[in-house]
């Protein structure tokens, strides 16, 4: 996806020309599609969970809560091989091999969704004890999700490398509508949180119904030719860092519903919910600084303009988002999640400086990604570690659970203006 280029180092960025090359490009075009594609997912995950914490109450919400942060856990590092596959099928010159590699992808995907399944199946009765959990019939719905999550993650990435945008933009706003349209019929007819879980898994299989008929014809093709092997060093670094960056942003529901009861775990997840908004809102930022600046590390060139605007759209964006759920009125959260919610206002503040952090790692992490270095994402590996090790050394109430996570991608951010090629200092003066 090829994006406006700002002017060579040294000239000066005119504001009539960065708009015209803005309505002109097919990348900001591309880039708007998933942007709003990705805000009706996002708003319709947020949905999701407010019918979840308005019908089923703090505590049953807890349950639901846990099970959606184990998912993220497994399945958003996956968006890493959705990136990497993105990247080899944009360099792909011809159909044959783009097809003999999603043959390919598509049976490793399903042998492995079948095999994160049955995982999940047998470590039901663990997971329900470390994780407090009422049943194994919610572990059980919480993990029957894995196998559409990982043949999704496939599907989107050749849409993406083949510059579908439309396509993935449909398939990402279909599985936030699914899940806010299934969810509320679920819970009236009293499923619970069982049905309510069971939602992602229908949501995920219309999801992939959707990508796959996108991609119908490059499925039924016959191929005769081998399929072209991935870059797995790559591979490994993005998996890492992915993994360690769900982790950080994730691990903290997980570890809330492990050291605390079932009604104080449910209060920190909507406090989550509402705070990683200061993640989400800036999303789309990342969606497009990836592809342009692995562009310009192909071509040689550093991305120090684009990281430096992105570092600064996200930055100010962040902060306005941060400022409100700081001055949100108590009555306001209530009346979005119910009178049982009541204390989860005085970490909404803590949760929006960590996220803010947080998303600051997230655009670093992208541009490393992009030039294929693998120092910085083990850098947030280190802190995903230290996150945990805190957590469980120090858990005196929710809010130090916050801290913590704050800390940690704080602690990335100084060692990154420390010790790394991209810091603003270095970024600015030149």
């Amino acid at each position: 996806m090829q994006a406006p280029e700002f002017p060579p180092t040294g000239q000066p960025l005119r504001f009539g020309h960065l708009l015209t090359r803005l309505r002109t490009s097919k990348g900001v075009r591309a880039g708007a599609v998933v942007a709003v594609a990705t805000l009706i997912l996002n708003g319709g995950a947020y949905l999701y969970n407010v019918a979840c914490i308005r019908y089923l109450g703090s505590s049953v919400y807890g349950d639901v809560a846990a099970m959606l942060a184990l998912f993220a856990l497994i399945s958003l590092p996956l968006g890493s091989v959705q990136s990497l596959l993105a990247r080899e099928v944009a360099q792909l010159s011809s159909v044959e091999p783009i097809a003999a590699l999603l043959r390919r992808s598509m049976r490793i995907a399903v042998l492995l969704g079948l095999g994160l399944f049955a995982l999940g199946v047998a470590l039901i009765v663990p997971i329900r004890e470390v994780l407090n959990i009422e049943s194994s019939s919610i572990v059980l719905a919480g993990v029957s999700a894995l196998f559409f999550a990982v043949v999704a993650v496939v599907l989107f990435g050749f849409l993406q490398g083949l510059q579908r945008f439309n396509a993935l933009g449909v398939s990402y706003a279909a599985g936030g509508v699914g899940r806010i349209v299934l969810v509320v019929p679920a819970l009236l007819l009293g499923f619970g949180a069982t049905g309510a879980l069971y939602v992602n898994t229908l949501a995920g299989l219309v999801v992939c119904v959707i990508a796959a008929i996108a991609l119908r014809s490059l499925l039924r093709r016959d191929v005769t030719e081998a399929a072209p092997h991935l870059d797995r060093p790559q591979a490994a670094v993005l998996l890492v860092g992915s993994l360690a960056f769900a982790s950080l942003t994730n691990v903290d529901i997980l570890l809330a519903a492990y050291f605390f009861s079932g009604s104080v775990a449910g209060i920190y997840a909507a406090a989550a919910l509402a705070g990683k908004i200061v993640l989400f809102l800036p999303a789309a930022i990342v969606t497009v600084l990836l592809p342009k600046a692995a562009t310009r590390a192909a071509a040689g060139f550093a991305s120090r303009r684009i990281l430096l605007a992105s570092l600064a759209v996200t930055l100010g964006i962040c902060l306005v988002a941060t400022a409100f759920l700081a001055l949100v009125p108590e009555n306001l959260l209530v009346l979005a999640f119910g009178n049982d919610f009541r204390e989860s206002t005085a970490l909404l503040g803590w949760f929006g400086l960590a996220m803010t952090a947080a998303a600051l790692v997230n655009v670093y992490l992208s541009v490393y990604f992009a030039e294929r270095s693998a120092r910085f994402p083990l850098l947030v590996l280190g802190a995903a570690a230290a996150q945990i090790v805190a957590v469980c050394l120090w858990h005196p109430n929710p809010r130090s659970i916050v801290l913590v996570t704050a800390a940690c991608f704080s602690t990335v951010l100084v060692i990154h203006e420390l010790a790394f090629p991209y810091a603003l200092v270095r970024i600015w003066r030149r």
